[in-house]
């Protein structure tokens, strides 16, 4: 029996920034666990992306790559709750599937360190940092 994957579930913020960047944040975060990673984008995830990629802008353009990048990725299929946001709607899925939430919104970031929940998210150093995961699962 083989083990089990890591599941990453990529936000918004977090493949725009990948896109802007051009980092190989896949291959750093898989270094970083240590492990097997399935990388999800979470349906509601790729809404927001198609949305922002109608822009004729540079945020557009960033959205589109984006895109791209996030056809390497699972897709999550789970609909969201009517009326809940992106970010309840990440939160749920990563309570539900046992996943860590990959953001570059700090917001989203407290919200889940306040709740005890893994995260991935890039410093401004550009490195990758790992929260809530105890040192024995990396």
């Amino acid at each position: 029996m083989g083990l089990l994957a890591f599941k990453v579930l990529l936000d918004t913020n977090m493949l725009m920034m990948i896109a802007e960047r051009q980092m190989d944040v896949f291959r750093q975060i898989e270094t970083a666990l240590q492990g097997k990673v399935d990388f999800i984008t979470p349906k509601m995830v790729l809404e927001e992306l198609s949305r922002i990629a109608q822009e004729k802008s540079q945020r557009g353009r960033s959205a589109r790559l984006a895109l791209k990048l996030a056809e390497k990725c699972k897709l999550g299929l789970t609909n969201p709750i009517a009326g809940e946001s992106t970010d309840d709607y990440l939160t749920r899925l990563a309570r539900e599937t046992g996943g860590i939430v990959a953001t570059g919104d700090a917001e989203l970031r407290q919200r889940l360190r306040n709740a005890n929940m893994p995260v991935i998210y890039v410093r401004k150093d550009s490195r990758l940092a790992v929260e809530g995961i105890e040192p024995a699962y990396r």
